[in-house]
């Protein structure tokens, strides 16, 4: 290019000034584009910087109220320190009792008290397997004499599956069929077993109904838990984990500028001495 300028100019007296000028402007408009993308990514830069400090602060948020709920104090609507230079507001709503039914929270009846359910699990060895046993139980309260069945299920532990053919196994269970089975967000299975005409029941006279069979699988056997639907709507869905919902939204703020950078809304229900989280939301 600065031969082809030689050429030009040789010779040719006060043309030099203008070809400047023309290079000056040729550089400005490509100098200034290349200025506003770096400020821009530098922005995007601290933006997302911030975002992420906000993100660990909102998240002590939660888990600071989670804390006190679990040791029956009650939360802080904001923390006493700042977190990664973030100001975090937290506001805590109590739903109420909640049951979790194929892991999600639902309102129980008005009578769940009719009713008793639990889980248990044991090894055993000539089938090679785990044996599942559910059990339910009619309460000895002054209400009805005989409670007729519509679902029973479990949530089994995460790593294991049900053997297939094995509710048959075992005749005295309330149900023989293969249950319907999905899985929830843990990548636990969820097997329900929807029961027939005549339904089962519960009663004075038989308090105790079971549905048994086997799981196999590696891995803890942690976090499993069971659950009966009644046919009465004033008894409803009972399940094993019963306790008070709570709704904790943490709020992470710049202080400098009152911005909030990130926030966190957790569903979790504390209840039989653990806590339990369902739903974990992050927004920025």
């Amino acid at each position: 290019m600065f031969r082809t300028l030689k050429k030009i100019l040789k010779g040719e007296a006060g043309q030099a000034f203008p070809v400047v000028l023309a290079l000056l402007v040729i550089g400005g408009l490509t100098i200034v584009p290349s200025l506003n993308l770096t400020i821009s990514g530098a922005k995007s830069s601290r933006m997302l910087e911030a975002n992420i400090r906000g993100n660990y602060a909102a998240e002590a948020g939660v888990e600071d109220a989670l804390w006190s709920l679990a040791n029956g104090m009650s939360p802080s609507s904001q923390l006493p320190e700042n977190i990664n230079d973030m100001q975090v507001n937290i506001q805590t709503v109590d739903k109420g009792t909640y049951t979790v039914y194929l892991s999600e929270f639902i309102e129980p009846g008005e009578h769940s008290d009719y009713l008793g359910v639990s889980g248990d699990i044991t090894w055993n060895p000539g089938a090679d397997a785990y044996k599942y046993t559910i059990t339910v139980t009619w309460q000895p309260n002054p209400g009805p004499p005989t409670i007729h069945l519509e679902e029973v299920g479990a949530r089994i532990p995460v790593g294991y599956t049900y053997q297939a053919g094995s509710a048959a196994d075992f005749t005295e269970n309330l149900s023989n069929d293969e249950p319907e089975a999905t899985l929830d967000g843990q990548g636990a299975y969820l097997l329900n077993w929807e029961l027939g005409t005549p339904a089962p029941y519960v009663s004075e006279e038989q308090p105790v109904q079971t549905q048994i069979f086997y799981i196999t699988g590696a891995g803890n056997l942690d976090d499993y838990y069971t659950w009966v639907v009644a046919n009465r709507s004033d008894v409803g869905a009972v399940g094993e984990i019963t306790g008070t919902a709570y709704q904790i939204t943490a709020t992470a703020i710049c202080p400098e500028t009152g911005d909030a950078t990130a926030r966190i809304v957790a569903e979790a229900m504390i209840g039989g001495g653990a806590t339990y989280i369902t739903s974990w939301q992050i927004s920025n």
